[in-house]
C-alpha cells in the first residue's frame, strides 16, 4: 500500500500548522476586541439605563446604536479608543447623508461617507461611516448609513430639509 515517510509527515504538519497559526491568532484577537467592545456598551447602557434596540459594530472600531424609546444615539468613531458620544434626538433638528468622492478612470471612488446630525442651536455633528484614508475599500458602509439615516430621521423634530442646507 501506502508508504508514509515520517520526516514527510512532520514537515508537512509543520507547514500546515505554520499557515494556520496567523489566522488563529489573528481571529483569537477580533474576537477579544468584540468582546472588549460588547462589554463596554454593556457598561455604558447599564450606566445611562439605555435600551439600544438597534445597534451596528463594523470595521472592528465603529459603533451606533439606538435607543428610539429615550431618543438616544450612542457613537463612536473607535469604541477601543474613543468614549463613545451621546447624542440626544430631542434637541435635533435634522439629517443628511453626505458623501465625499472623485472620479478616477470615469469611475466614481468614495473618499468619505458621513451622517451629519443637525443640532438645534449648533453646528451640525458628524457621525464618521468610511473614511477612505482609514480603510482600502467600501464594504457595507453605503447601506449601513442609509439604514441609520432613515432610523433616525423619523425620532428628529420636524424641520423642512432647506433649513438644514442654511
Amino acid at each position: 500500500m501506502f508508504d508514509i515517510d515520517i520526516t514527510t509527515l512532520v514537515i508537512a504538519g509543520l507547514f500546515t500548522a505554520a499557515f494556520i497559526a496567523p489566522l488563529y491568532w489573528n481571529y483569537r484577537k477580533m474576537s477579544q476586541k468584540e468582546k472588549k467592545a460588547e462589554q463596554l456598551i454593556q457598561s455604558l447602557k447599564a450606566s445611562k439605563g439605555l435600551f439600544l434596540s438597534e445597534k451596528d459594530y463594523w470595521n472592528n472600531q465603529y459603533f451606533i446604536g439606538i435607543d428610539p424609546v429615550k431618543k438616544v444615539l450612542v457613537y463612536s468613531e473607535n469604541i477601543h479608543i474613543h468614549e463613545p458620544m451621546i447624542v440626544d434626538l430631542n434637541q435635533m433638528k435634522g439629517i443628511k447623508m453626505e458623501e465625499k468622492s472623485h472620479e478616477f478612470n470615469k469611475r466614481k471612488i468614495v473618499d468619505e461617507l458621513t451622517l451629519m446630525v443637525h443640532p438645534l442651536q449648533k453646528a451640525p455633528i458628524p457621525l464618521e461611516f468610511y473614511d477612505a484614508d482609514k480603510f482600502s475599500s467600501l464594504d457595507a458602509e453605503p447601506v449601513l448609513i442609509k439604514k441609520w439615516e432613515s432610523l433616525i430621521r423619523p425620532l428628529l423634530k420636524k424641520i423642512p430639509e432647506k433649513e438644514l442646507s442654511a
